[in-house]
């Protein structure tokens, strides 16, 4: 019996252990398929194991389906005429709306199983059918508890999964596919919103080095870079993102960013700002004042290479999208109507790192400004007229009061930033919209489409 043989059936016996463990009725699996059936699959012999095993598995009241294999020729049919597949795809499943897809090349792609969404987008999803399997099973164990029923303190006030619990979901699906890219993408994701740089480095190192030409965990490592505060370094991974990009649009994006990251980098001397090795050695006013202007030569000359640089990622980011500055025009004006001044500042700062002078994007510094001193001034305002009702109460109590107060307290939510245009989205799995009524009557997490 080969290694990988012996594997899937150690997995196999685990995933039956967690489905006979697991609140009656979340979960439901499907009778062994036949012979006759598995031999006409086509899937790889280890593969098919696990349709040997459940021929159809639904997970989490719905959360998630692995469909038997008499629904995988018409839903890869489907899938093919709606051009969401590439050949040699083959749709075995779904979660919410998207597709769970045994790839046609898995090295490229980074994973075994593809999650491909309604827009075509793909993303690395696990790395074989079992791990998936099982790996779900470990989430839903975090979400539910033994009565099938969600586990008390996951959402917060706005009816979304706190950080806290998604990166406990995100954990856990590791520990049982430890190879699996887009958790470890969305672990990377909640870490750098966290402040946990380098936290975010390390899970990113860890899955472009399994997941190399993903190219959303390039993005994401450039952003982590720019907070670092190396922003050489986040050029670099935006460029590296741009170069795997498909889809125009989000080339455009990714050349944006690069293009912002550049503005942040300080004009330091560097080699051209040395004094040449051959110059001699003096003392006195004059050495001073050329080893002045050398350095300024050099910073100078320096500053001219970084502007033709950005320049020259602002000429491809417009030849990939032409009308970038217009959508991010757009997406400004929907971040001030929606009164979120952080997402408008993102907006703004990223049309303009790549059109200075567009006078649509400059025309909204006005709103943005009185925006922020308007939100500045209503959180003042609620500040100061706030009546102190611990007034003249003992300090010790009041010390008391605030630790139970934190001991309750919640993390809050990130503000939502608006999607760039036209850039593609990637599904969270954990998160991005209220839960809905499943048919069990459980609630059911459909996917959100966000990537920060």
């Amino acid at each position: 019996m080969s290694e990988e043989r012996r594997r899937v059936l150690n997995n196999l016996d685990r995933i039956e252990d967690r489905l006979r463990d697991a609140p009656e009725g979340l979960h439901d699996a499907g009778a062994p398929a036949s012979e006759r059936a598995l031999a006409a699959s086509g899937l790889d012999p280890d593969v098919a194991l696990l349709w040997g095993a459940y021929d159809g598995i639904d997970l989490g009241g719905g959360e998630a389906r692995i469909y038997p294999l008499a629904e995988h020729a018409p839903a890869t049919e489907a899938a093919a005429a709606e051009g969401r597949l590439r050949p040699g795809d083959r749709v075995i499943g779904e979660r919410g709306r998207d597709l769970l897809v045994l790839a046609a090349d898995p090295h490229a792609e980074g994973a075994d199983v593809v999650l491909v969404e309604e827009d075509g987008e793909r993303l690395p999803c696990a790395s074989s059918v079992d791990r998936m399997v099982l790996a779900l099973l470990g989430e839903f164990s975090v979400l539910f508890d033994e009565d099938g029923e969600y586990q008390a303190d996951l959402f917060g006030d706005d009816g979304e999964l706190t950080p806290a619990a998604e990166r406990r979901m995100l954990r856990r699906h590791l520990d049982l596919d430890p190879d699996a890219p887009l958790a470890r993408f969305r672990l990377a994701q909640s870490l750098r919103r966290a402040g946990e740089l380098r936290g975010a480095a390390q899970e990113l190192r860890q899955l472009l080095r399994r997941a190399p030409e993903f190219v959303w965990g390039h993005l994401e490592l450039g952003r982590v870079r720019l907070g670092e505060g190396k922003p050489g370094d986040a050029v670099a991974a935006f460029r590296k993102a741009a170069e795997l990009a498909a889809d125009p649009g989000l080339r455009a994006h990714c050349l944006a960013l690069a293009c912002l990251a550049l503005s942040d980098m300080p004009e330091r001397p560097g080699p051209a700002a040395q004094v040449p090795a051959d110059m001699p050695e003096k003392t006195g006013p004059s050495a001073q004042g050329a080893k002045a202007m050398s350095k300024k030569t050099g910073a100078a000359a320096q500053a001219d290479k970084a502007g033709a640089e950005r320049a020259a990622l602002a000429a491809a980011a417009l030849a990939a999208n032409p009308m970038f500055a217009a959508a991010q025009e757009a997406a400004v004006r929907d971040a001030l109507e929606r009164e979120d001044p952080a997402a408008a500042d993102e907006q703004l700062a990223l049309g303009l790192a790549v059109v200075p002078g567009h006078l649509g994007l400059l025309s909204l510094r006005p709103a943005l400004a009185e925006l922020k001193a308007r939100v500045a001034e209503s959180e003042g305002d609620e500040v100061e007229d706030e009546d102190d009702p611990d007034a003249g109460m003992d300090p010790a109590l009041l010390e008391d009061e605030a630790e139970r107060v934190a001991a309750r307290a919640k993390p809050e939510p990130e503000p939502k930033a608006a999607p760039a245009p036209d850039t593609g989205s990637a599904s969270s799995p954990y998160g991005g919209r209220t839960p809905a009524r499943s048919s069990g009557g459980r609630r059911s997490r459909r996917p959100g489409r966000s990537r920060g």
